[in-house]
């Protein structure tokens, strides 16, 4: 049993996996809320399939790229909840997630090239290509970060899909599940999300 976190776009997400089936999913799209909704989200999601905590087997979140604060509150509670639980995370990395949700789709054909990509501002963005098939994804070279206008150039290159799905944790608990043996992390102690750039703060806009 997988209780699986996703918070690295502006969907906030959970959901409960069982042997690769769905039990139960929440999500809600809205900015600057993960912190307020995501603990709410992972308590539905257990009422609602009459699970109890203890019987989690794992505790899968997307590690990133994507947010800043969105993958930091992410991990927050994934660790939280192994740490109670004396559990493993399942470190998914987001834009695999990503891909999972394209092959889920059902839009793909056999071995399609697929794009997926998260916004990183700037007209930038994070990708990775994929073959994808029915069953599984295969990234086809490393998670990297530029100007959008040269991942789209990329993308028409290699005739990869481009549109996008929502990296949800359905997607994110279906990988863990079928690739827990190699995203696994027994020592959580020091584990830090995927980034792909440091962090940048910026000041706020006065009001006029």
């Amino acid at each position: 049993m997988i209780i699986a976190i996703e918070t690295a776009t502006e969907v906030c997400s959970t959901a409960l996996i069982h042997n690769e089936s769905v039990l139960c999913e929440r999500s809600v799209r809205e900015k600057n809320i993960h912190s307020e909704r995501l603990l709410i989200l992972i308590d539905e999601v257990l009422k609602s399939s009459q699970i109890e905590k203890t019987k989690l087997d794992a505790v899968a979140v997307s590690i990133g790229p994507g947010s800043f604060t969105g993958l930091r509150i992410g991990l927050s509670a994934a660790k939280g909840l192994a740490m109670a639980l004396h559990i493993p995370i399942i470190a998914v990395p987001s834009l695999d997630g990503i891909a999972e949700s394209f092959r889920l789709s059902g839009k793909s054909q056999h071995g399609s090239t697929f794009c997926a990509m998260i916004d990183a501002k700037r007209e930038e963005a994070f990708f990775a290509f994929y073959t994808v098939s029915q069953n599984d994804i295969s990234r086809l070279g490393d998670y990297s970060i530029t100007q959008k206008s040269e991942i789209m150039t990329a993308a028409a290159q290699q005739n990869a899909i481009v549109l996008q799905p929502d990296v949800s944790a359905v997607s994110i608990g279906q990988l863990a599940g079928r690739r827990q043996k190699e995203f696994s992390v027994e020592d959580f102690s020091y584990l830090e999300p995927l980034y792909l750039r440091d962090f940048v703060a910026t000041m706020p806009k006065k009001k006029v």
